[in-house]
């Protein structure tokens, strides 16, 4: 039997049912087998198409949970090793009334490699992503692809804007502090931040460790002259013509 039965009103968190008896809809959502409010509102249930949803008194639709594939936009609020937590405030567009919990996870930031989430994203980061699931909370994010990742940061030094030079590289025009984002391919462009590949760091030229060859001359600097191949026995590296015996002939 269901918890709760239409007409009741119910806060976010509150379990409406067991999900053998209502399919999570339009504001719920379904956790270990139990679908709970994810809104405040009313609760109406659907039996002829066995499902549950939580509405505006007046019976409109309040909060539609993500689907897969949806365009979420957020800011990100803890950052740990190997993820990190998004308040979701915008959906496909559309302004979200009550915020969302999502969650990132390494293996859901891009396609290299990654050594910790703190090399990626930092809390106060304004980021768009992808849903990976439908109708579950925390809404499982991915920040694969060109048009996903951060498109705001601020210095973690003195708070300014951070302005892109490069892909996924950035610096501070105001303390010149240099750090790093997994940056959408249109960072800073809504909020006025124009690209600056001019100030990209530059790449330091490595030498490698000396040539070990052949010892000089002494006194002259030169590389001795390498010995011709040849007859092992033959001073000069002869390859031809008669050996000279050092044995005399008897005559």
């Amino acid at each position: 039997m269901a918890d709760v039965k239409s007409g009741d009103i119910v806060v976010p968190g509150d379990q409406l049912c067991v999900i053998e008896e209502f399919s999570p809809s339009f504001g719920t959502y379904e956790e270990n087998g139990i679908v709970y409010a994810a809104t405040s509102g009313e609760v109406a249930v659907d039996v002829k198409r066995r499902e549950i949803k939580v509405v505006d008194p007046d019976g409109s639709v309040r909060l539609a949970l993500p689907i897969r594939g949806d365009v979420l936009l957020g800011e990100v609020i803890n950052v740990y090793d190997q993820r990190a937590e998004v308040n979701i405030v915008r959906r496909n567009g559309v302004d979200i009334h009550n915020p969302l919990v999502g969650e990132i996870h390494i293996s859901n930031v891009t396609r290299r490699y990654v050594k910790s989430m703190y090399d990626v994203l930092k809390p106060g980061d304004i980021v768009r992503a992808r849903a990976l699931n439908t109708h579950t909370l925390p809404v499982q994010l991915s920040l694969v692809g060109p048009e996903f990742g951060v498109i705001f940061a601020k210095c973690g030094k003195c708070g300014n804007p951070l302005t892109v030079t490069t892909h996924n590289n950035m610096i501070c025009l105001k303390c010149e502090n240099r750090e790093t984002r997994e940056t959408a391919n249109d960072y800073g462009q809504r909020f006025g931040l124009e690209p600056r590949p001019d100030l990209a760091p530059r790449r330091r030229m490595t030498r490698g460790p000396p040539r070990r060859d052949r010892p000089s001359r002494p006194g002259t600097g030169r590389r001795a002259p390498s010995r011709p191949r040849g007859d092992r026995h033959s001073p000069r590296g002869r390859t031809s013509g008669p050996r000279r015996s050092s044995i005399k002939r008897r005559r």
